[in-house]
């Protein structure tokens, strides 16, 4: 519809100038000649935006260069962006320049199809990163897949395989599949092994595990689309050496600009860090999704009356802030970083109360250890830029002995879409969406939802399944007030407890409330507490 609309507005503008000037007097060849300078270098703007650094500006310098109005200051901004990635700034030759276009004209030359190279998957990654350290190139037909996509042997399309020994931003040993399903020579990005097999819908070409009749075509898709173990019957046991988590963090971290643009972020916040912050809380928590792999979820609470609005449409408003954010290890290195914009939107005349906030939440990959987070937020509107820290400690996983995730105090649960992956906001291993209570405050009359998964049950031989017990107690004071035995599902590798309590008969104050767990198979037992507050509606 939007181009529709622009193409008939700039066809009634050329019409009008066409009758314009049949009325009055003809241009002369200079202001002709002057007019089309003036588009030719519009073009070259356009261009150089759109196309030559496409990959590599920052959403903030993209702003900035599209809020510019004058052609000298655009040549101004264009020398500077070169030269604040210039390795060596002393000498008139910019490496990373020339390096730049040279990669430009490679894509060009070799991953045209259909489209400009430069457009392509394959042009995008050379452009970012360069060259790979080998590409292994399969042209289609017969291939035995490697163990951690299943075994066996099937029919694929074309493609190649891209394995970077390092990639700034991103780790080491990094590999990427491009595949050519079209069979027109354009290799797209694959996010799944499965997405180059010609014969996965059909159910052609099955896995060892197929064959050995440990899982079915359909549960094999159902977990591959999900890209986690799901605990279902029919699904593959290699799955949970597949790394499905890695993967899709390498997917999306590939689509982003290098990493200069934390870099830059980072300086340029903190010199305003101190200046009229606005109110964040910060929680995390652990779940395990491997071995001795695990997820952690930062959940970040903005007060909405905090923020400016600006009129967005005809009835709405909409704050917009800027979230960037970096995981160090003990030792100071960036083990992972990432920036998002979030949008919120009010009616024009609604009167926001303070209770009334935006939640955000980072789902973060990590292996055991310490680590610190450091986040920061900007409101694009009135500038207002704040902080916040927190510590992370992931505990390395022991096989055989109890465990829990964190015991998460939340204001509600929700499915997960079909379509939904664990990078997705506010996803558990389990599939069901979890809203925590940044607070863990409670207003009397509203309910308190409880969430967490047990680890390395033993499995009773003779029901082939664990048996365990759990009960969940709410103390105010020394006094026990309520005991409830949580619901259980369970899953392949875990059991999830969920409960859902009422809080209308408790009066405001203080609780505690303390989960726990007994393996009636190994004997082992734990307990894990938290606190909450009740206040007056």
């Amino acid at each position: 519809m939007l181009t529709l609309r622009t193409s008939v507005a700039a066809g009634w503008i050329l019409l009008a100038s066409a009758s314009m000037a049949a009325a009055g007097p003809s241009q002369s060849d200079e202001e002709r000649r002057e007019k089309m300078l003036q588009e030719e270098q519009h073009d070259y703007y356009r261009k150089w935006l759109r196309e030559d650094v496409v990959y590599i500006i920052t959403r903030e310098e993209r702003e900035i260069f599209e809020s510019l109005t004058a052609d000298d200051e655009r040549d101004a901004f264009i020398e500077q962006f070169w030269r604040r990635r210039d390795a060596d700034p002393k000498t008139s030759f910019n490496e990373f320049k020339e390096e730049h276009y040279r990669r430009i004209a490679y894509a060009n030359e070799r991953y045209a199809s259909g489209v400009e190279g430069w457009y392509t998957d394959r042009g995008r990654i050379y452009i970012t990163y360069g060259p790979p350290n080998t590409i292994d190139d399969h042209m289609g037909g017969m291939y035995r897949r490697r163990p951690e996509e299943g075994g066996g042997w099937t029919s694929t399309y074309a493609f190649q395989r891209w394995f970077y020994n390092y990639i700034p931003g991103i780790g080491s040993g990094i590999e990427i599949e491009f595949v050519d399903a079209s069979k027109t020579g354009e290799y797209k990005l694959a996010l799944r092994p499965s997405e180059k097999d010609a014969l996965w819908v059909s159910g052609g070409g099955p896995t060892r595990w197929e064959q050995m009749g440990l899982a079915t075509r359909d549960g094999s898709m159902v977990s591959d689309l999900a890209m986690r173990r799901l605990g279902l019957e029919t699904e593959p046991m290699y799955m949970r050496g597949a790394k499905p988590f890695d993967r899709l963090r390498q997917y999306f971290d590939l689509r982003r600009p290098p990493e200069f643009k934390f870099e830059k972020l980072a300086t340029e916040v903190e010199t305003r860090i101190l200046y009229n912050p606005i109110p964040l809380k910060v929680v995390s928590a652990v779940y395990r999704v491997g071995q001795n792999a695990f997820l952690i979820p930062l959940t970040v609470r903005i007060p909405a009356t905090e923020l400016s609005y600006a009129q967005f449409g005809e009835s709405n408003q909409r704050a917009t802030v800027e979230i960037y954010g970096k995981v160090e290890d003990l030792s100071g290195k960036v083990v992972y970083e990432f920036e998002d914009t979030l949008a919120g939107d009010k009616g024009v005349d609604e009167i926001l109360s303070t209770e009334t906030h935006f939640l955000y939440q980072k789902q973060i990959p990590l292996r055991p250890g310490r680590f610190k987070f450091n986040l920061v937020a900007k409101d694009t509107r009135s500038q207002r830029v704040s902080q916040a820290a927190t510590s992370i400690h992931v505990t390395e996983s022991k096989a055989g002995n109890l465990a829990t995730s964190s015991l998460i105090l939340a204001d509600g649960f929700a499915s997960s879409a079909r379509e939904e992956t664990l990078s997705d906001p506010f996803n558990t291993p389990s599939g069901l969406k979890v809203f925590p209570n940044i607070t863990r405050e409670f207003r009397t009359g509203s309910k308190l939802h409880v969430y967490t998964e047990i680890y390395e049950l033993q499995v009773d031989q003779a029901a082939l399944q664990p048996l365990v017990q759990a009960k969940l107690l709410v103390f105010r004071g020394r006094k026990r007030i309520l005991v409830q035995e949580p619901r259980m599902i369970q899953l392949d590798d875990r059991v999830v407890l969920i409960q859902e309590m009422e809080l209308k008969d408790l009066v405001p104050g203080t609780y505690r409330i303390m989960l726990q767990v007994q393996d009636q198979v190994s004997g082992q037992s734990l307990v894990e507490p938290a606190s909450f507050e009740i206040r007056p509606s």
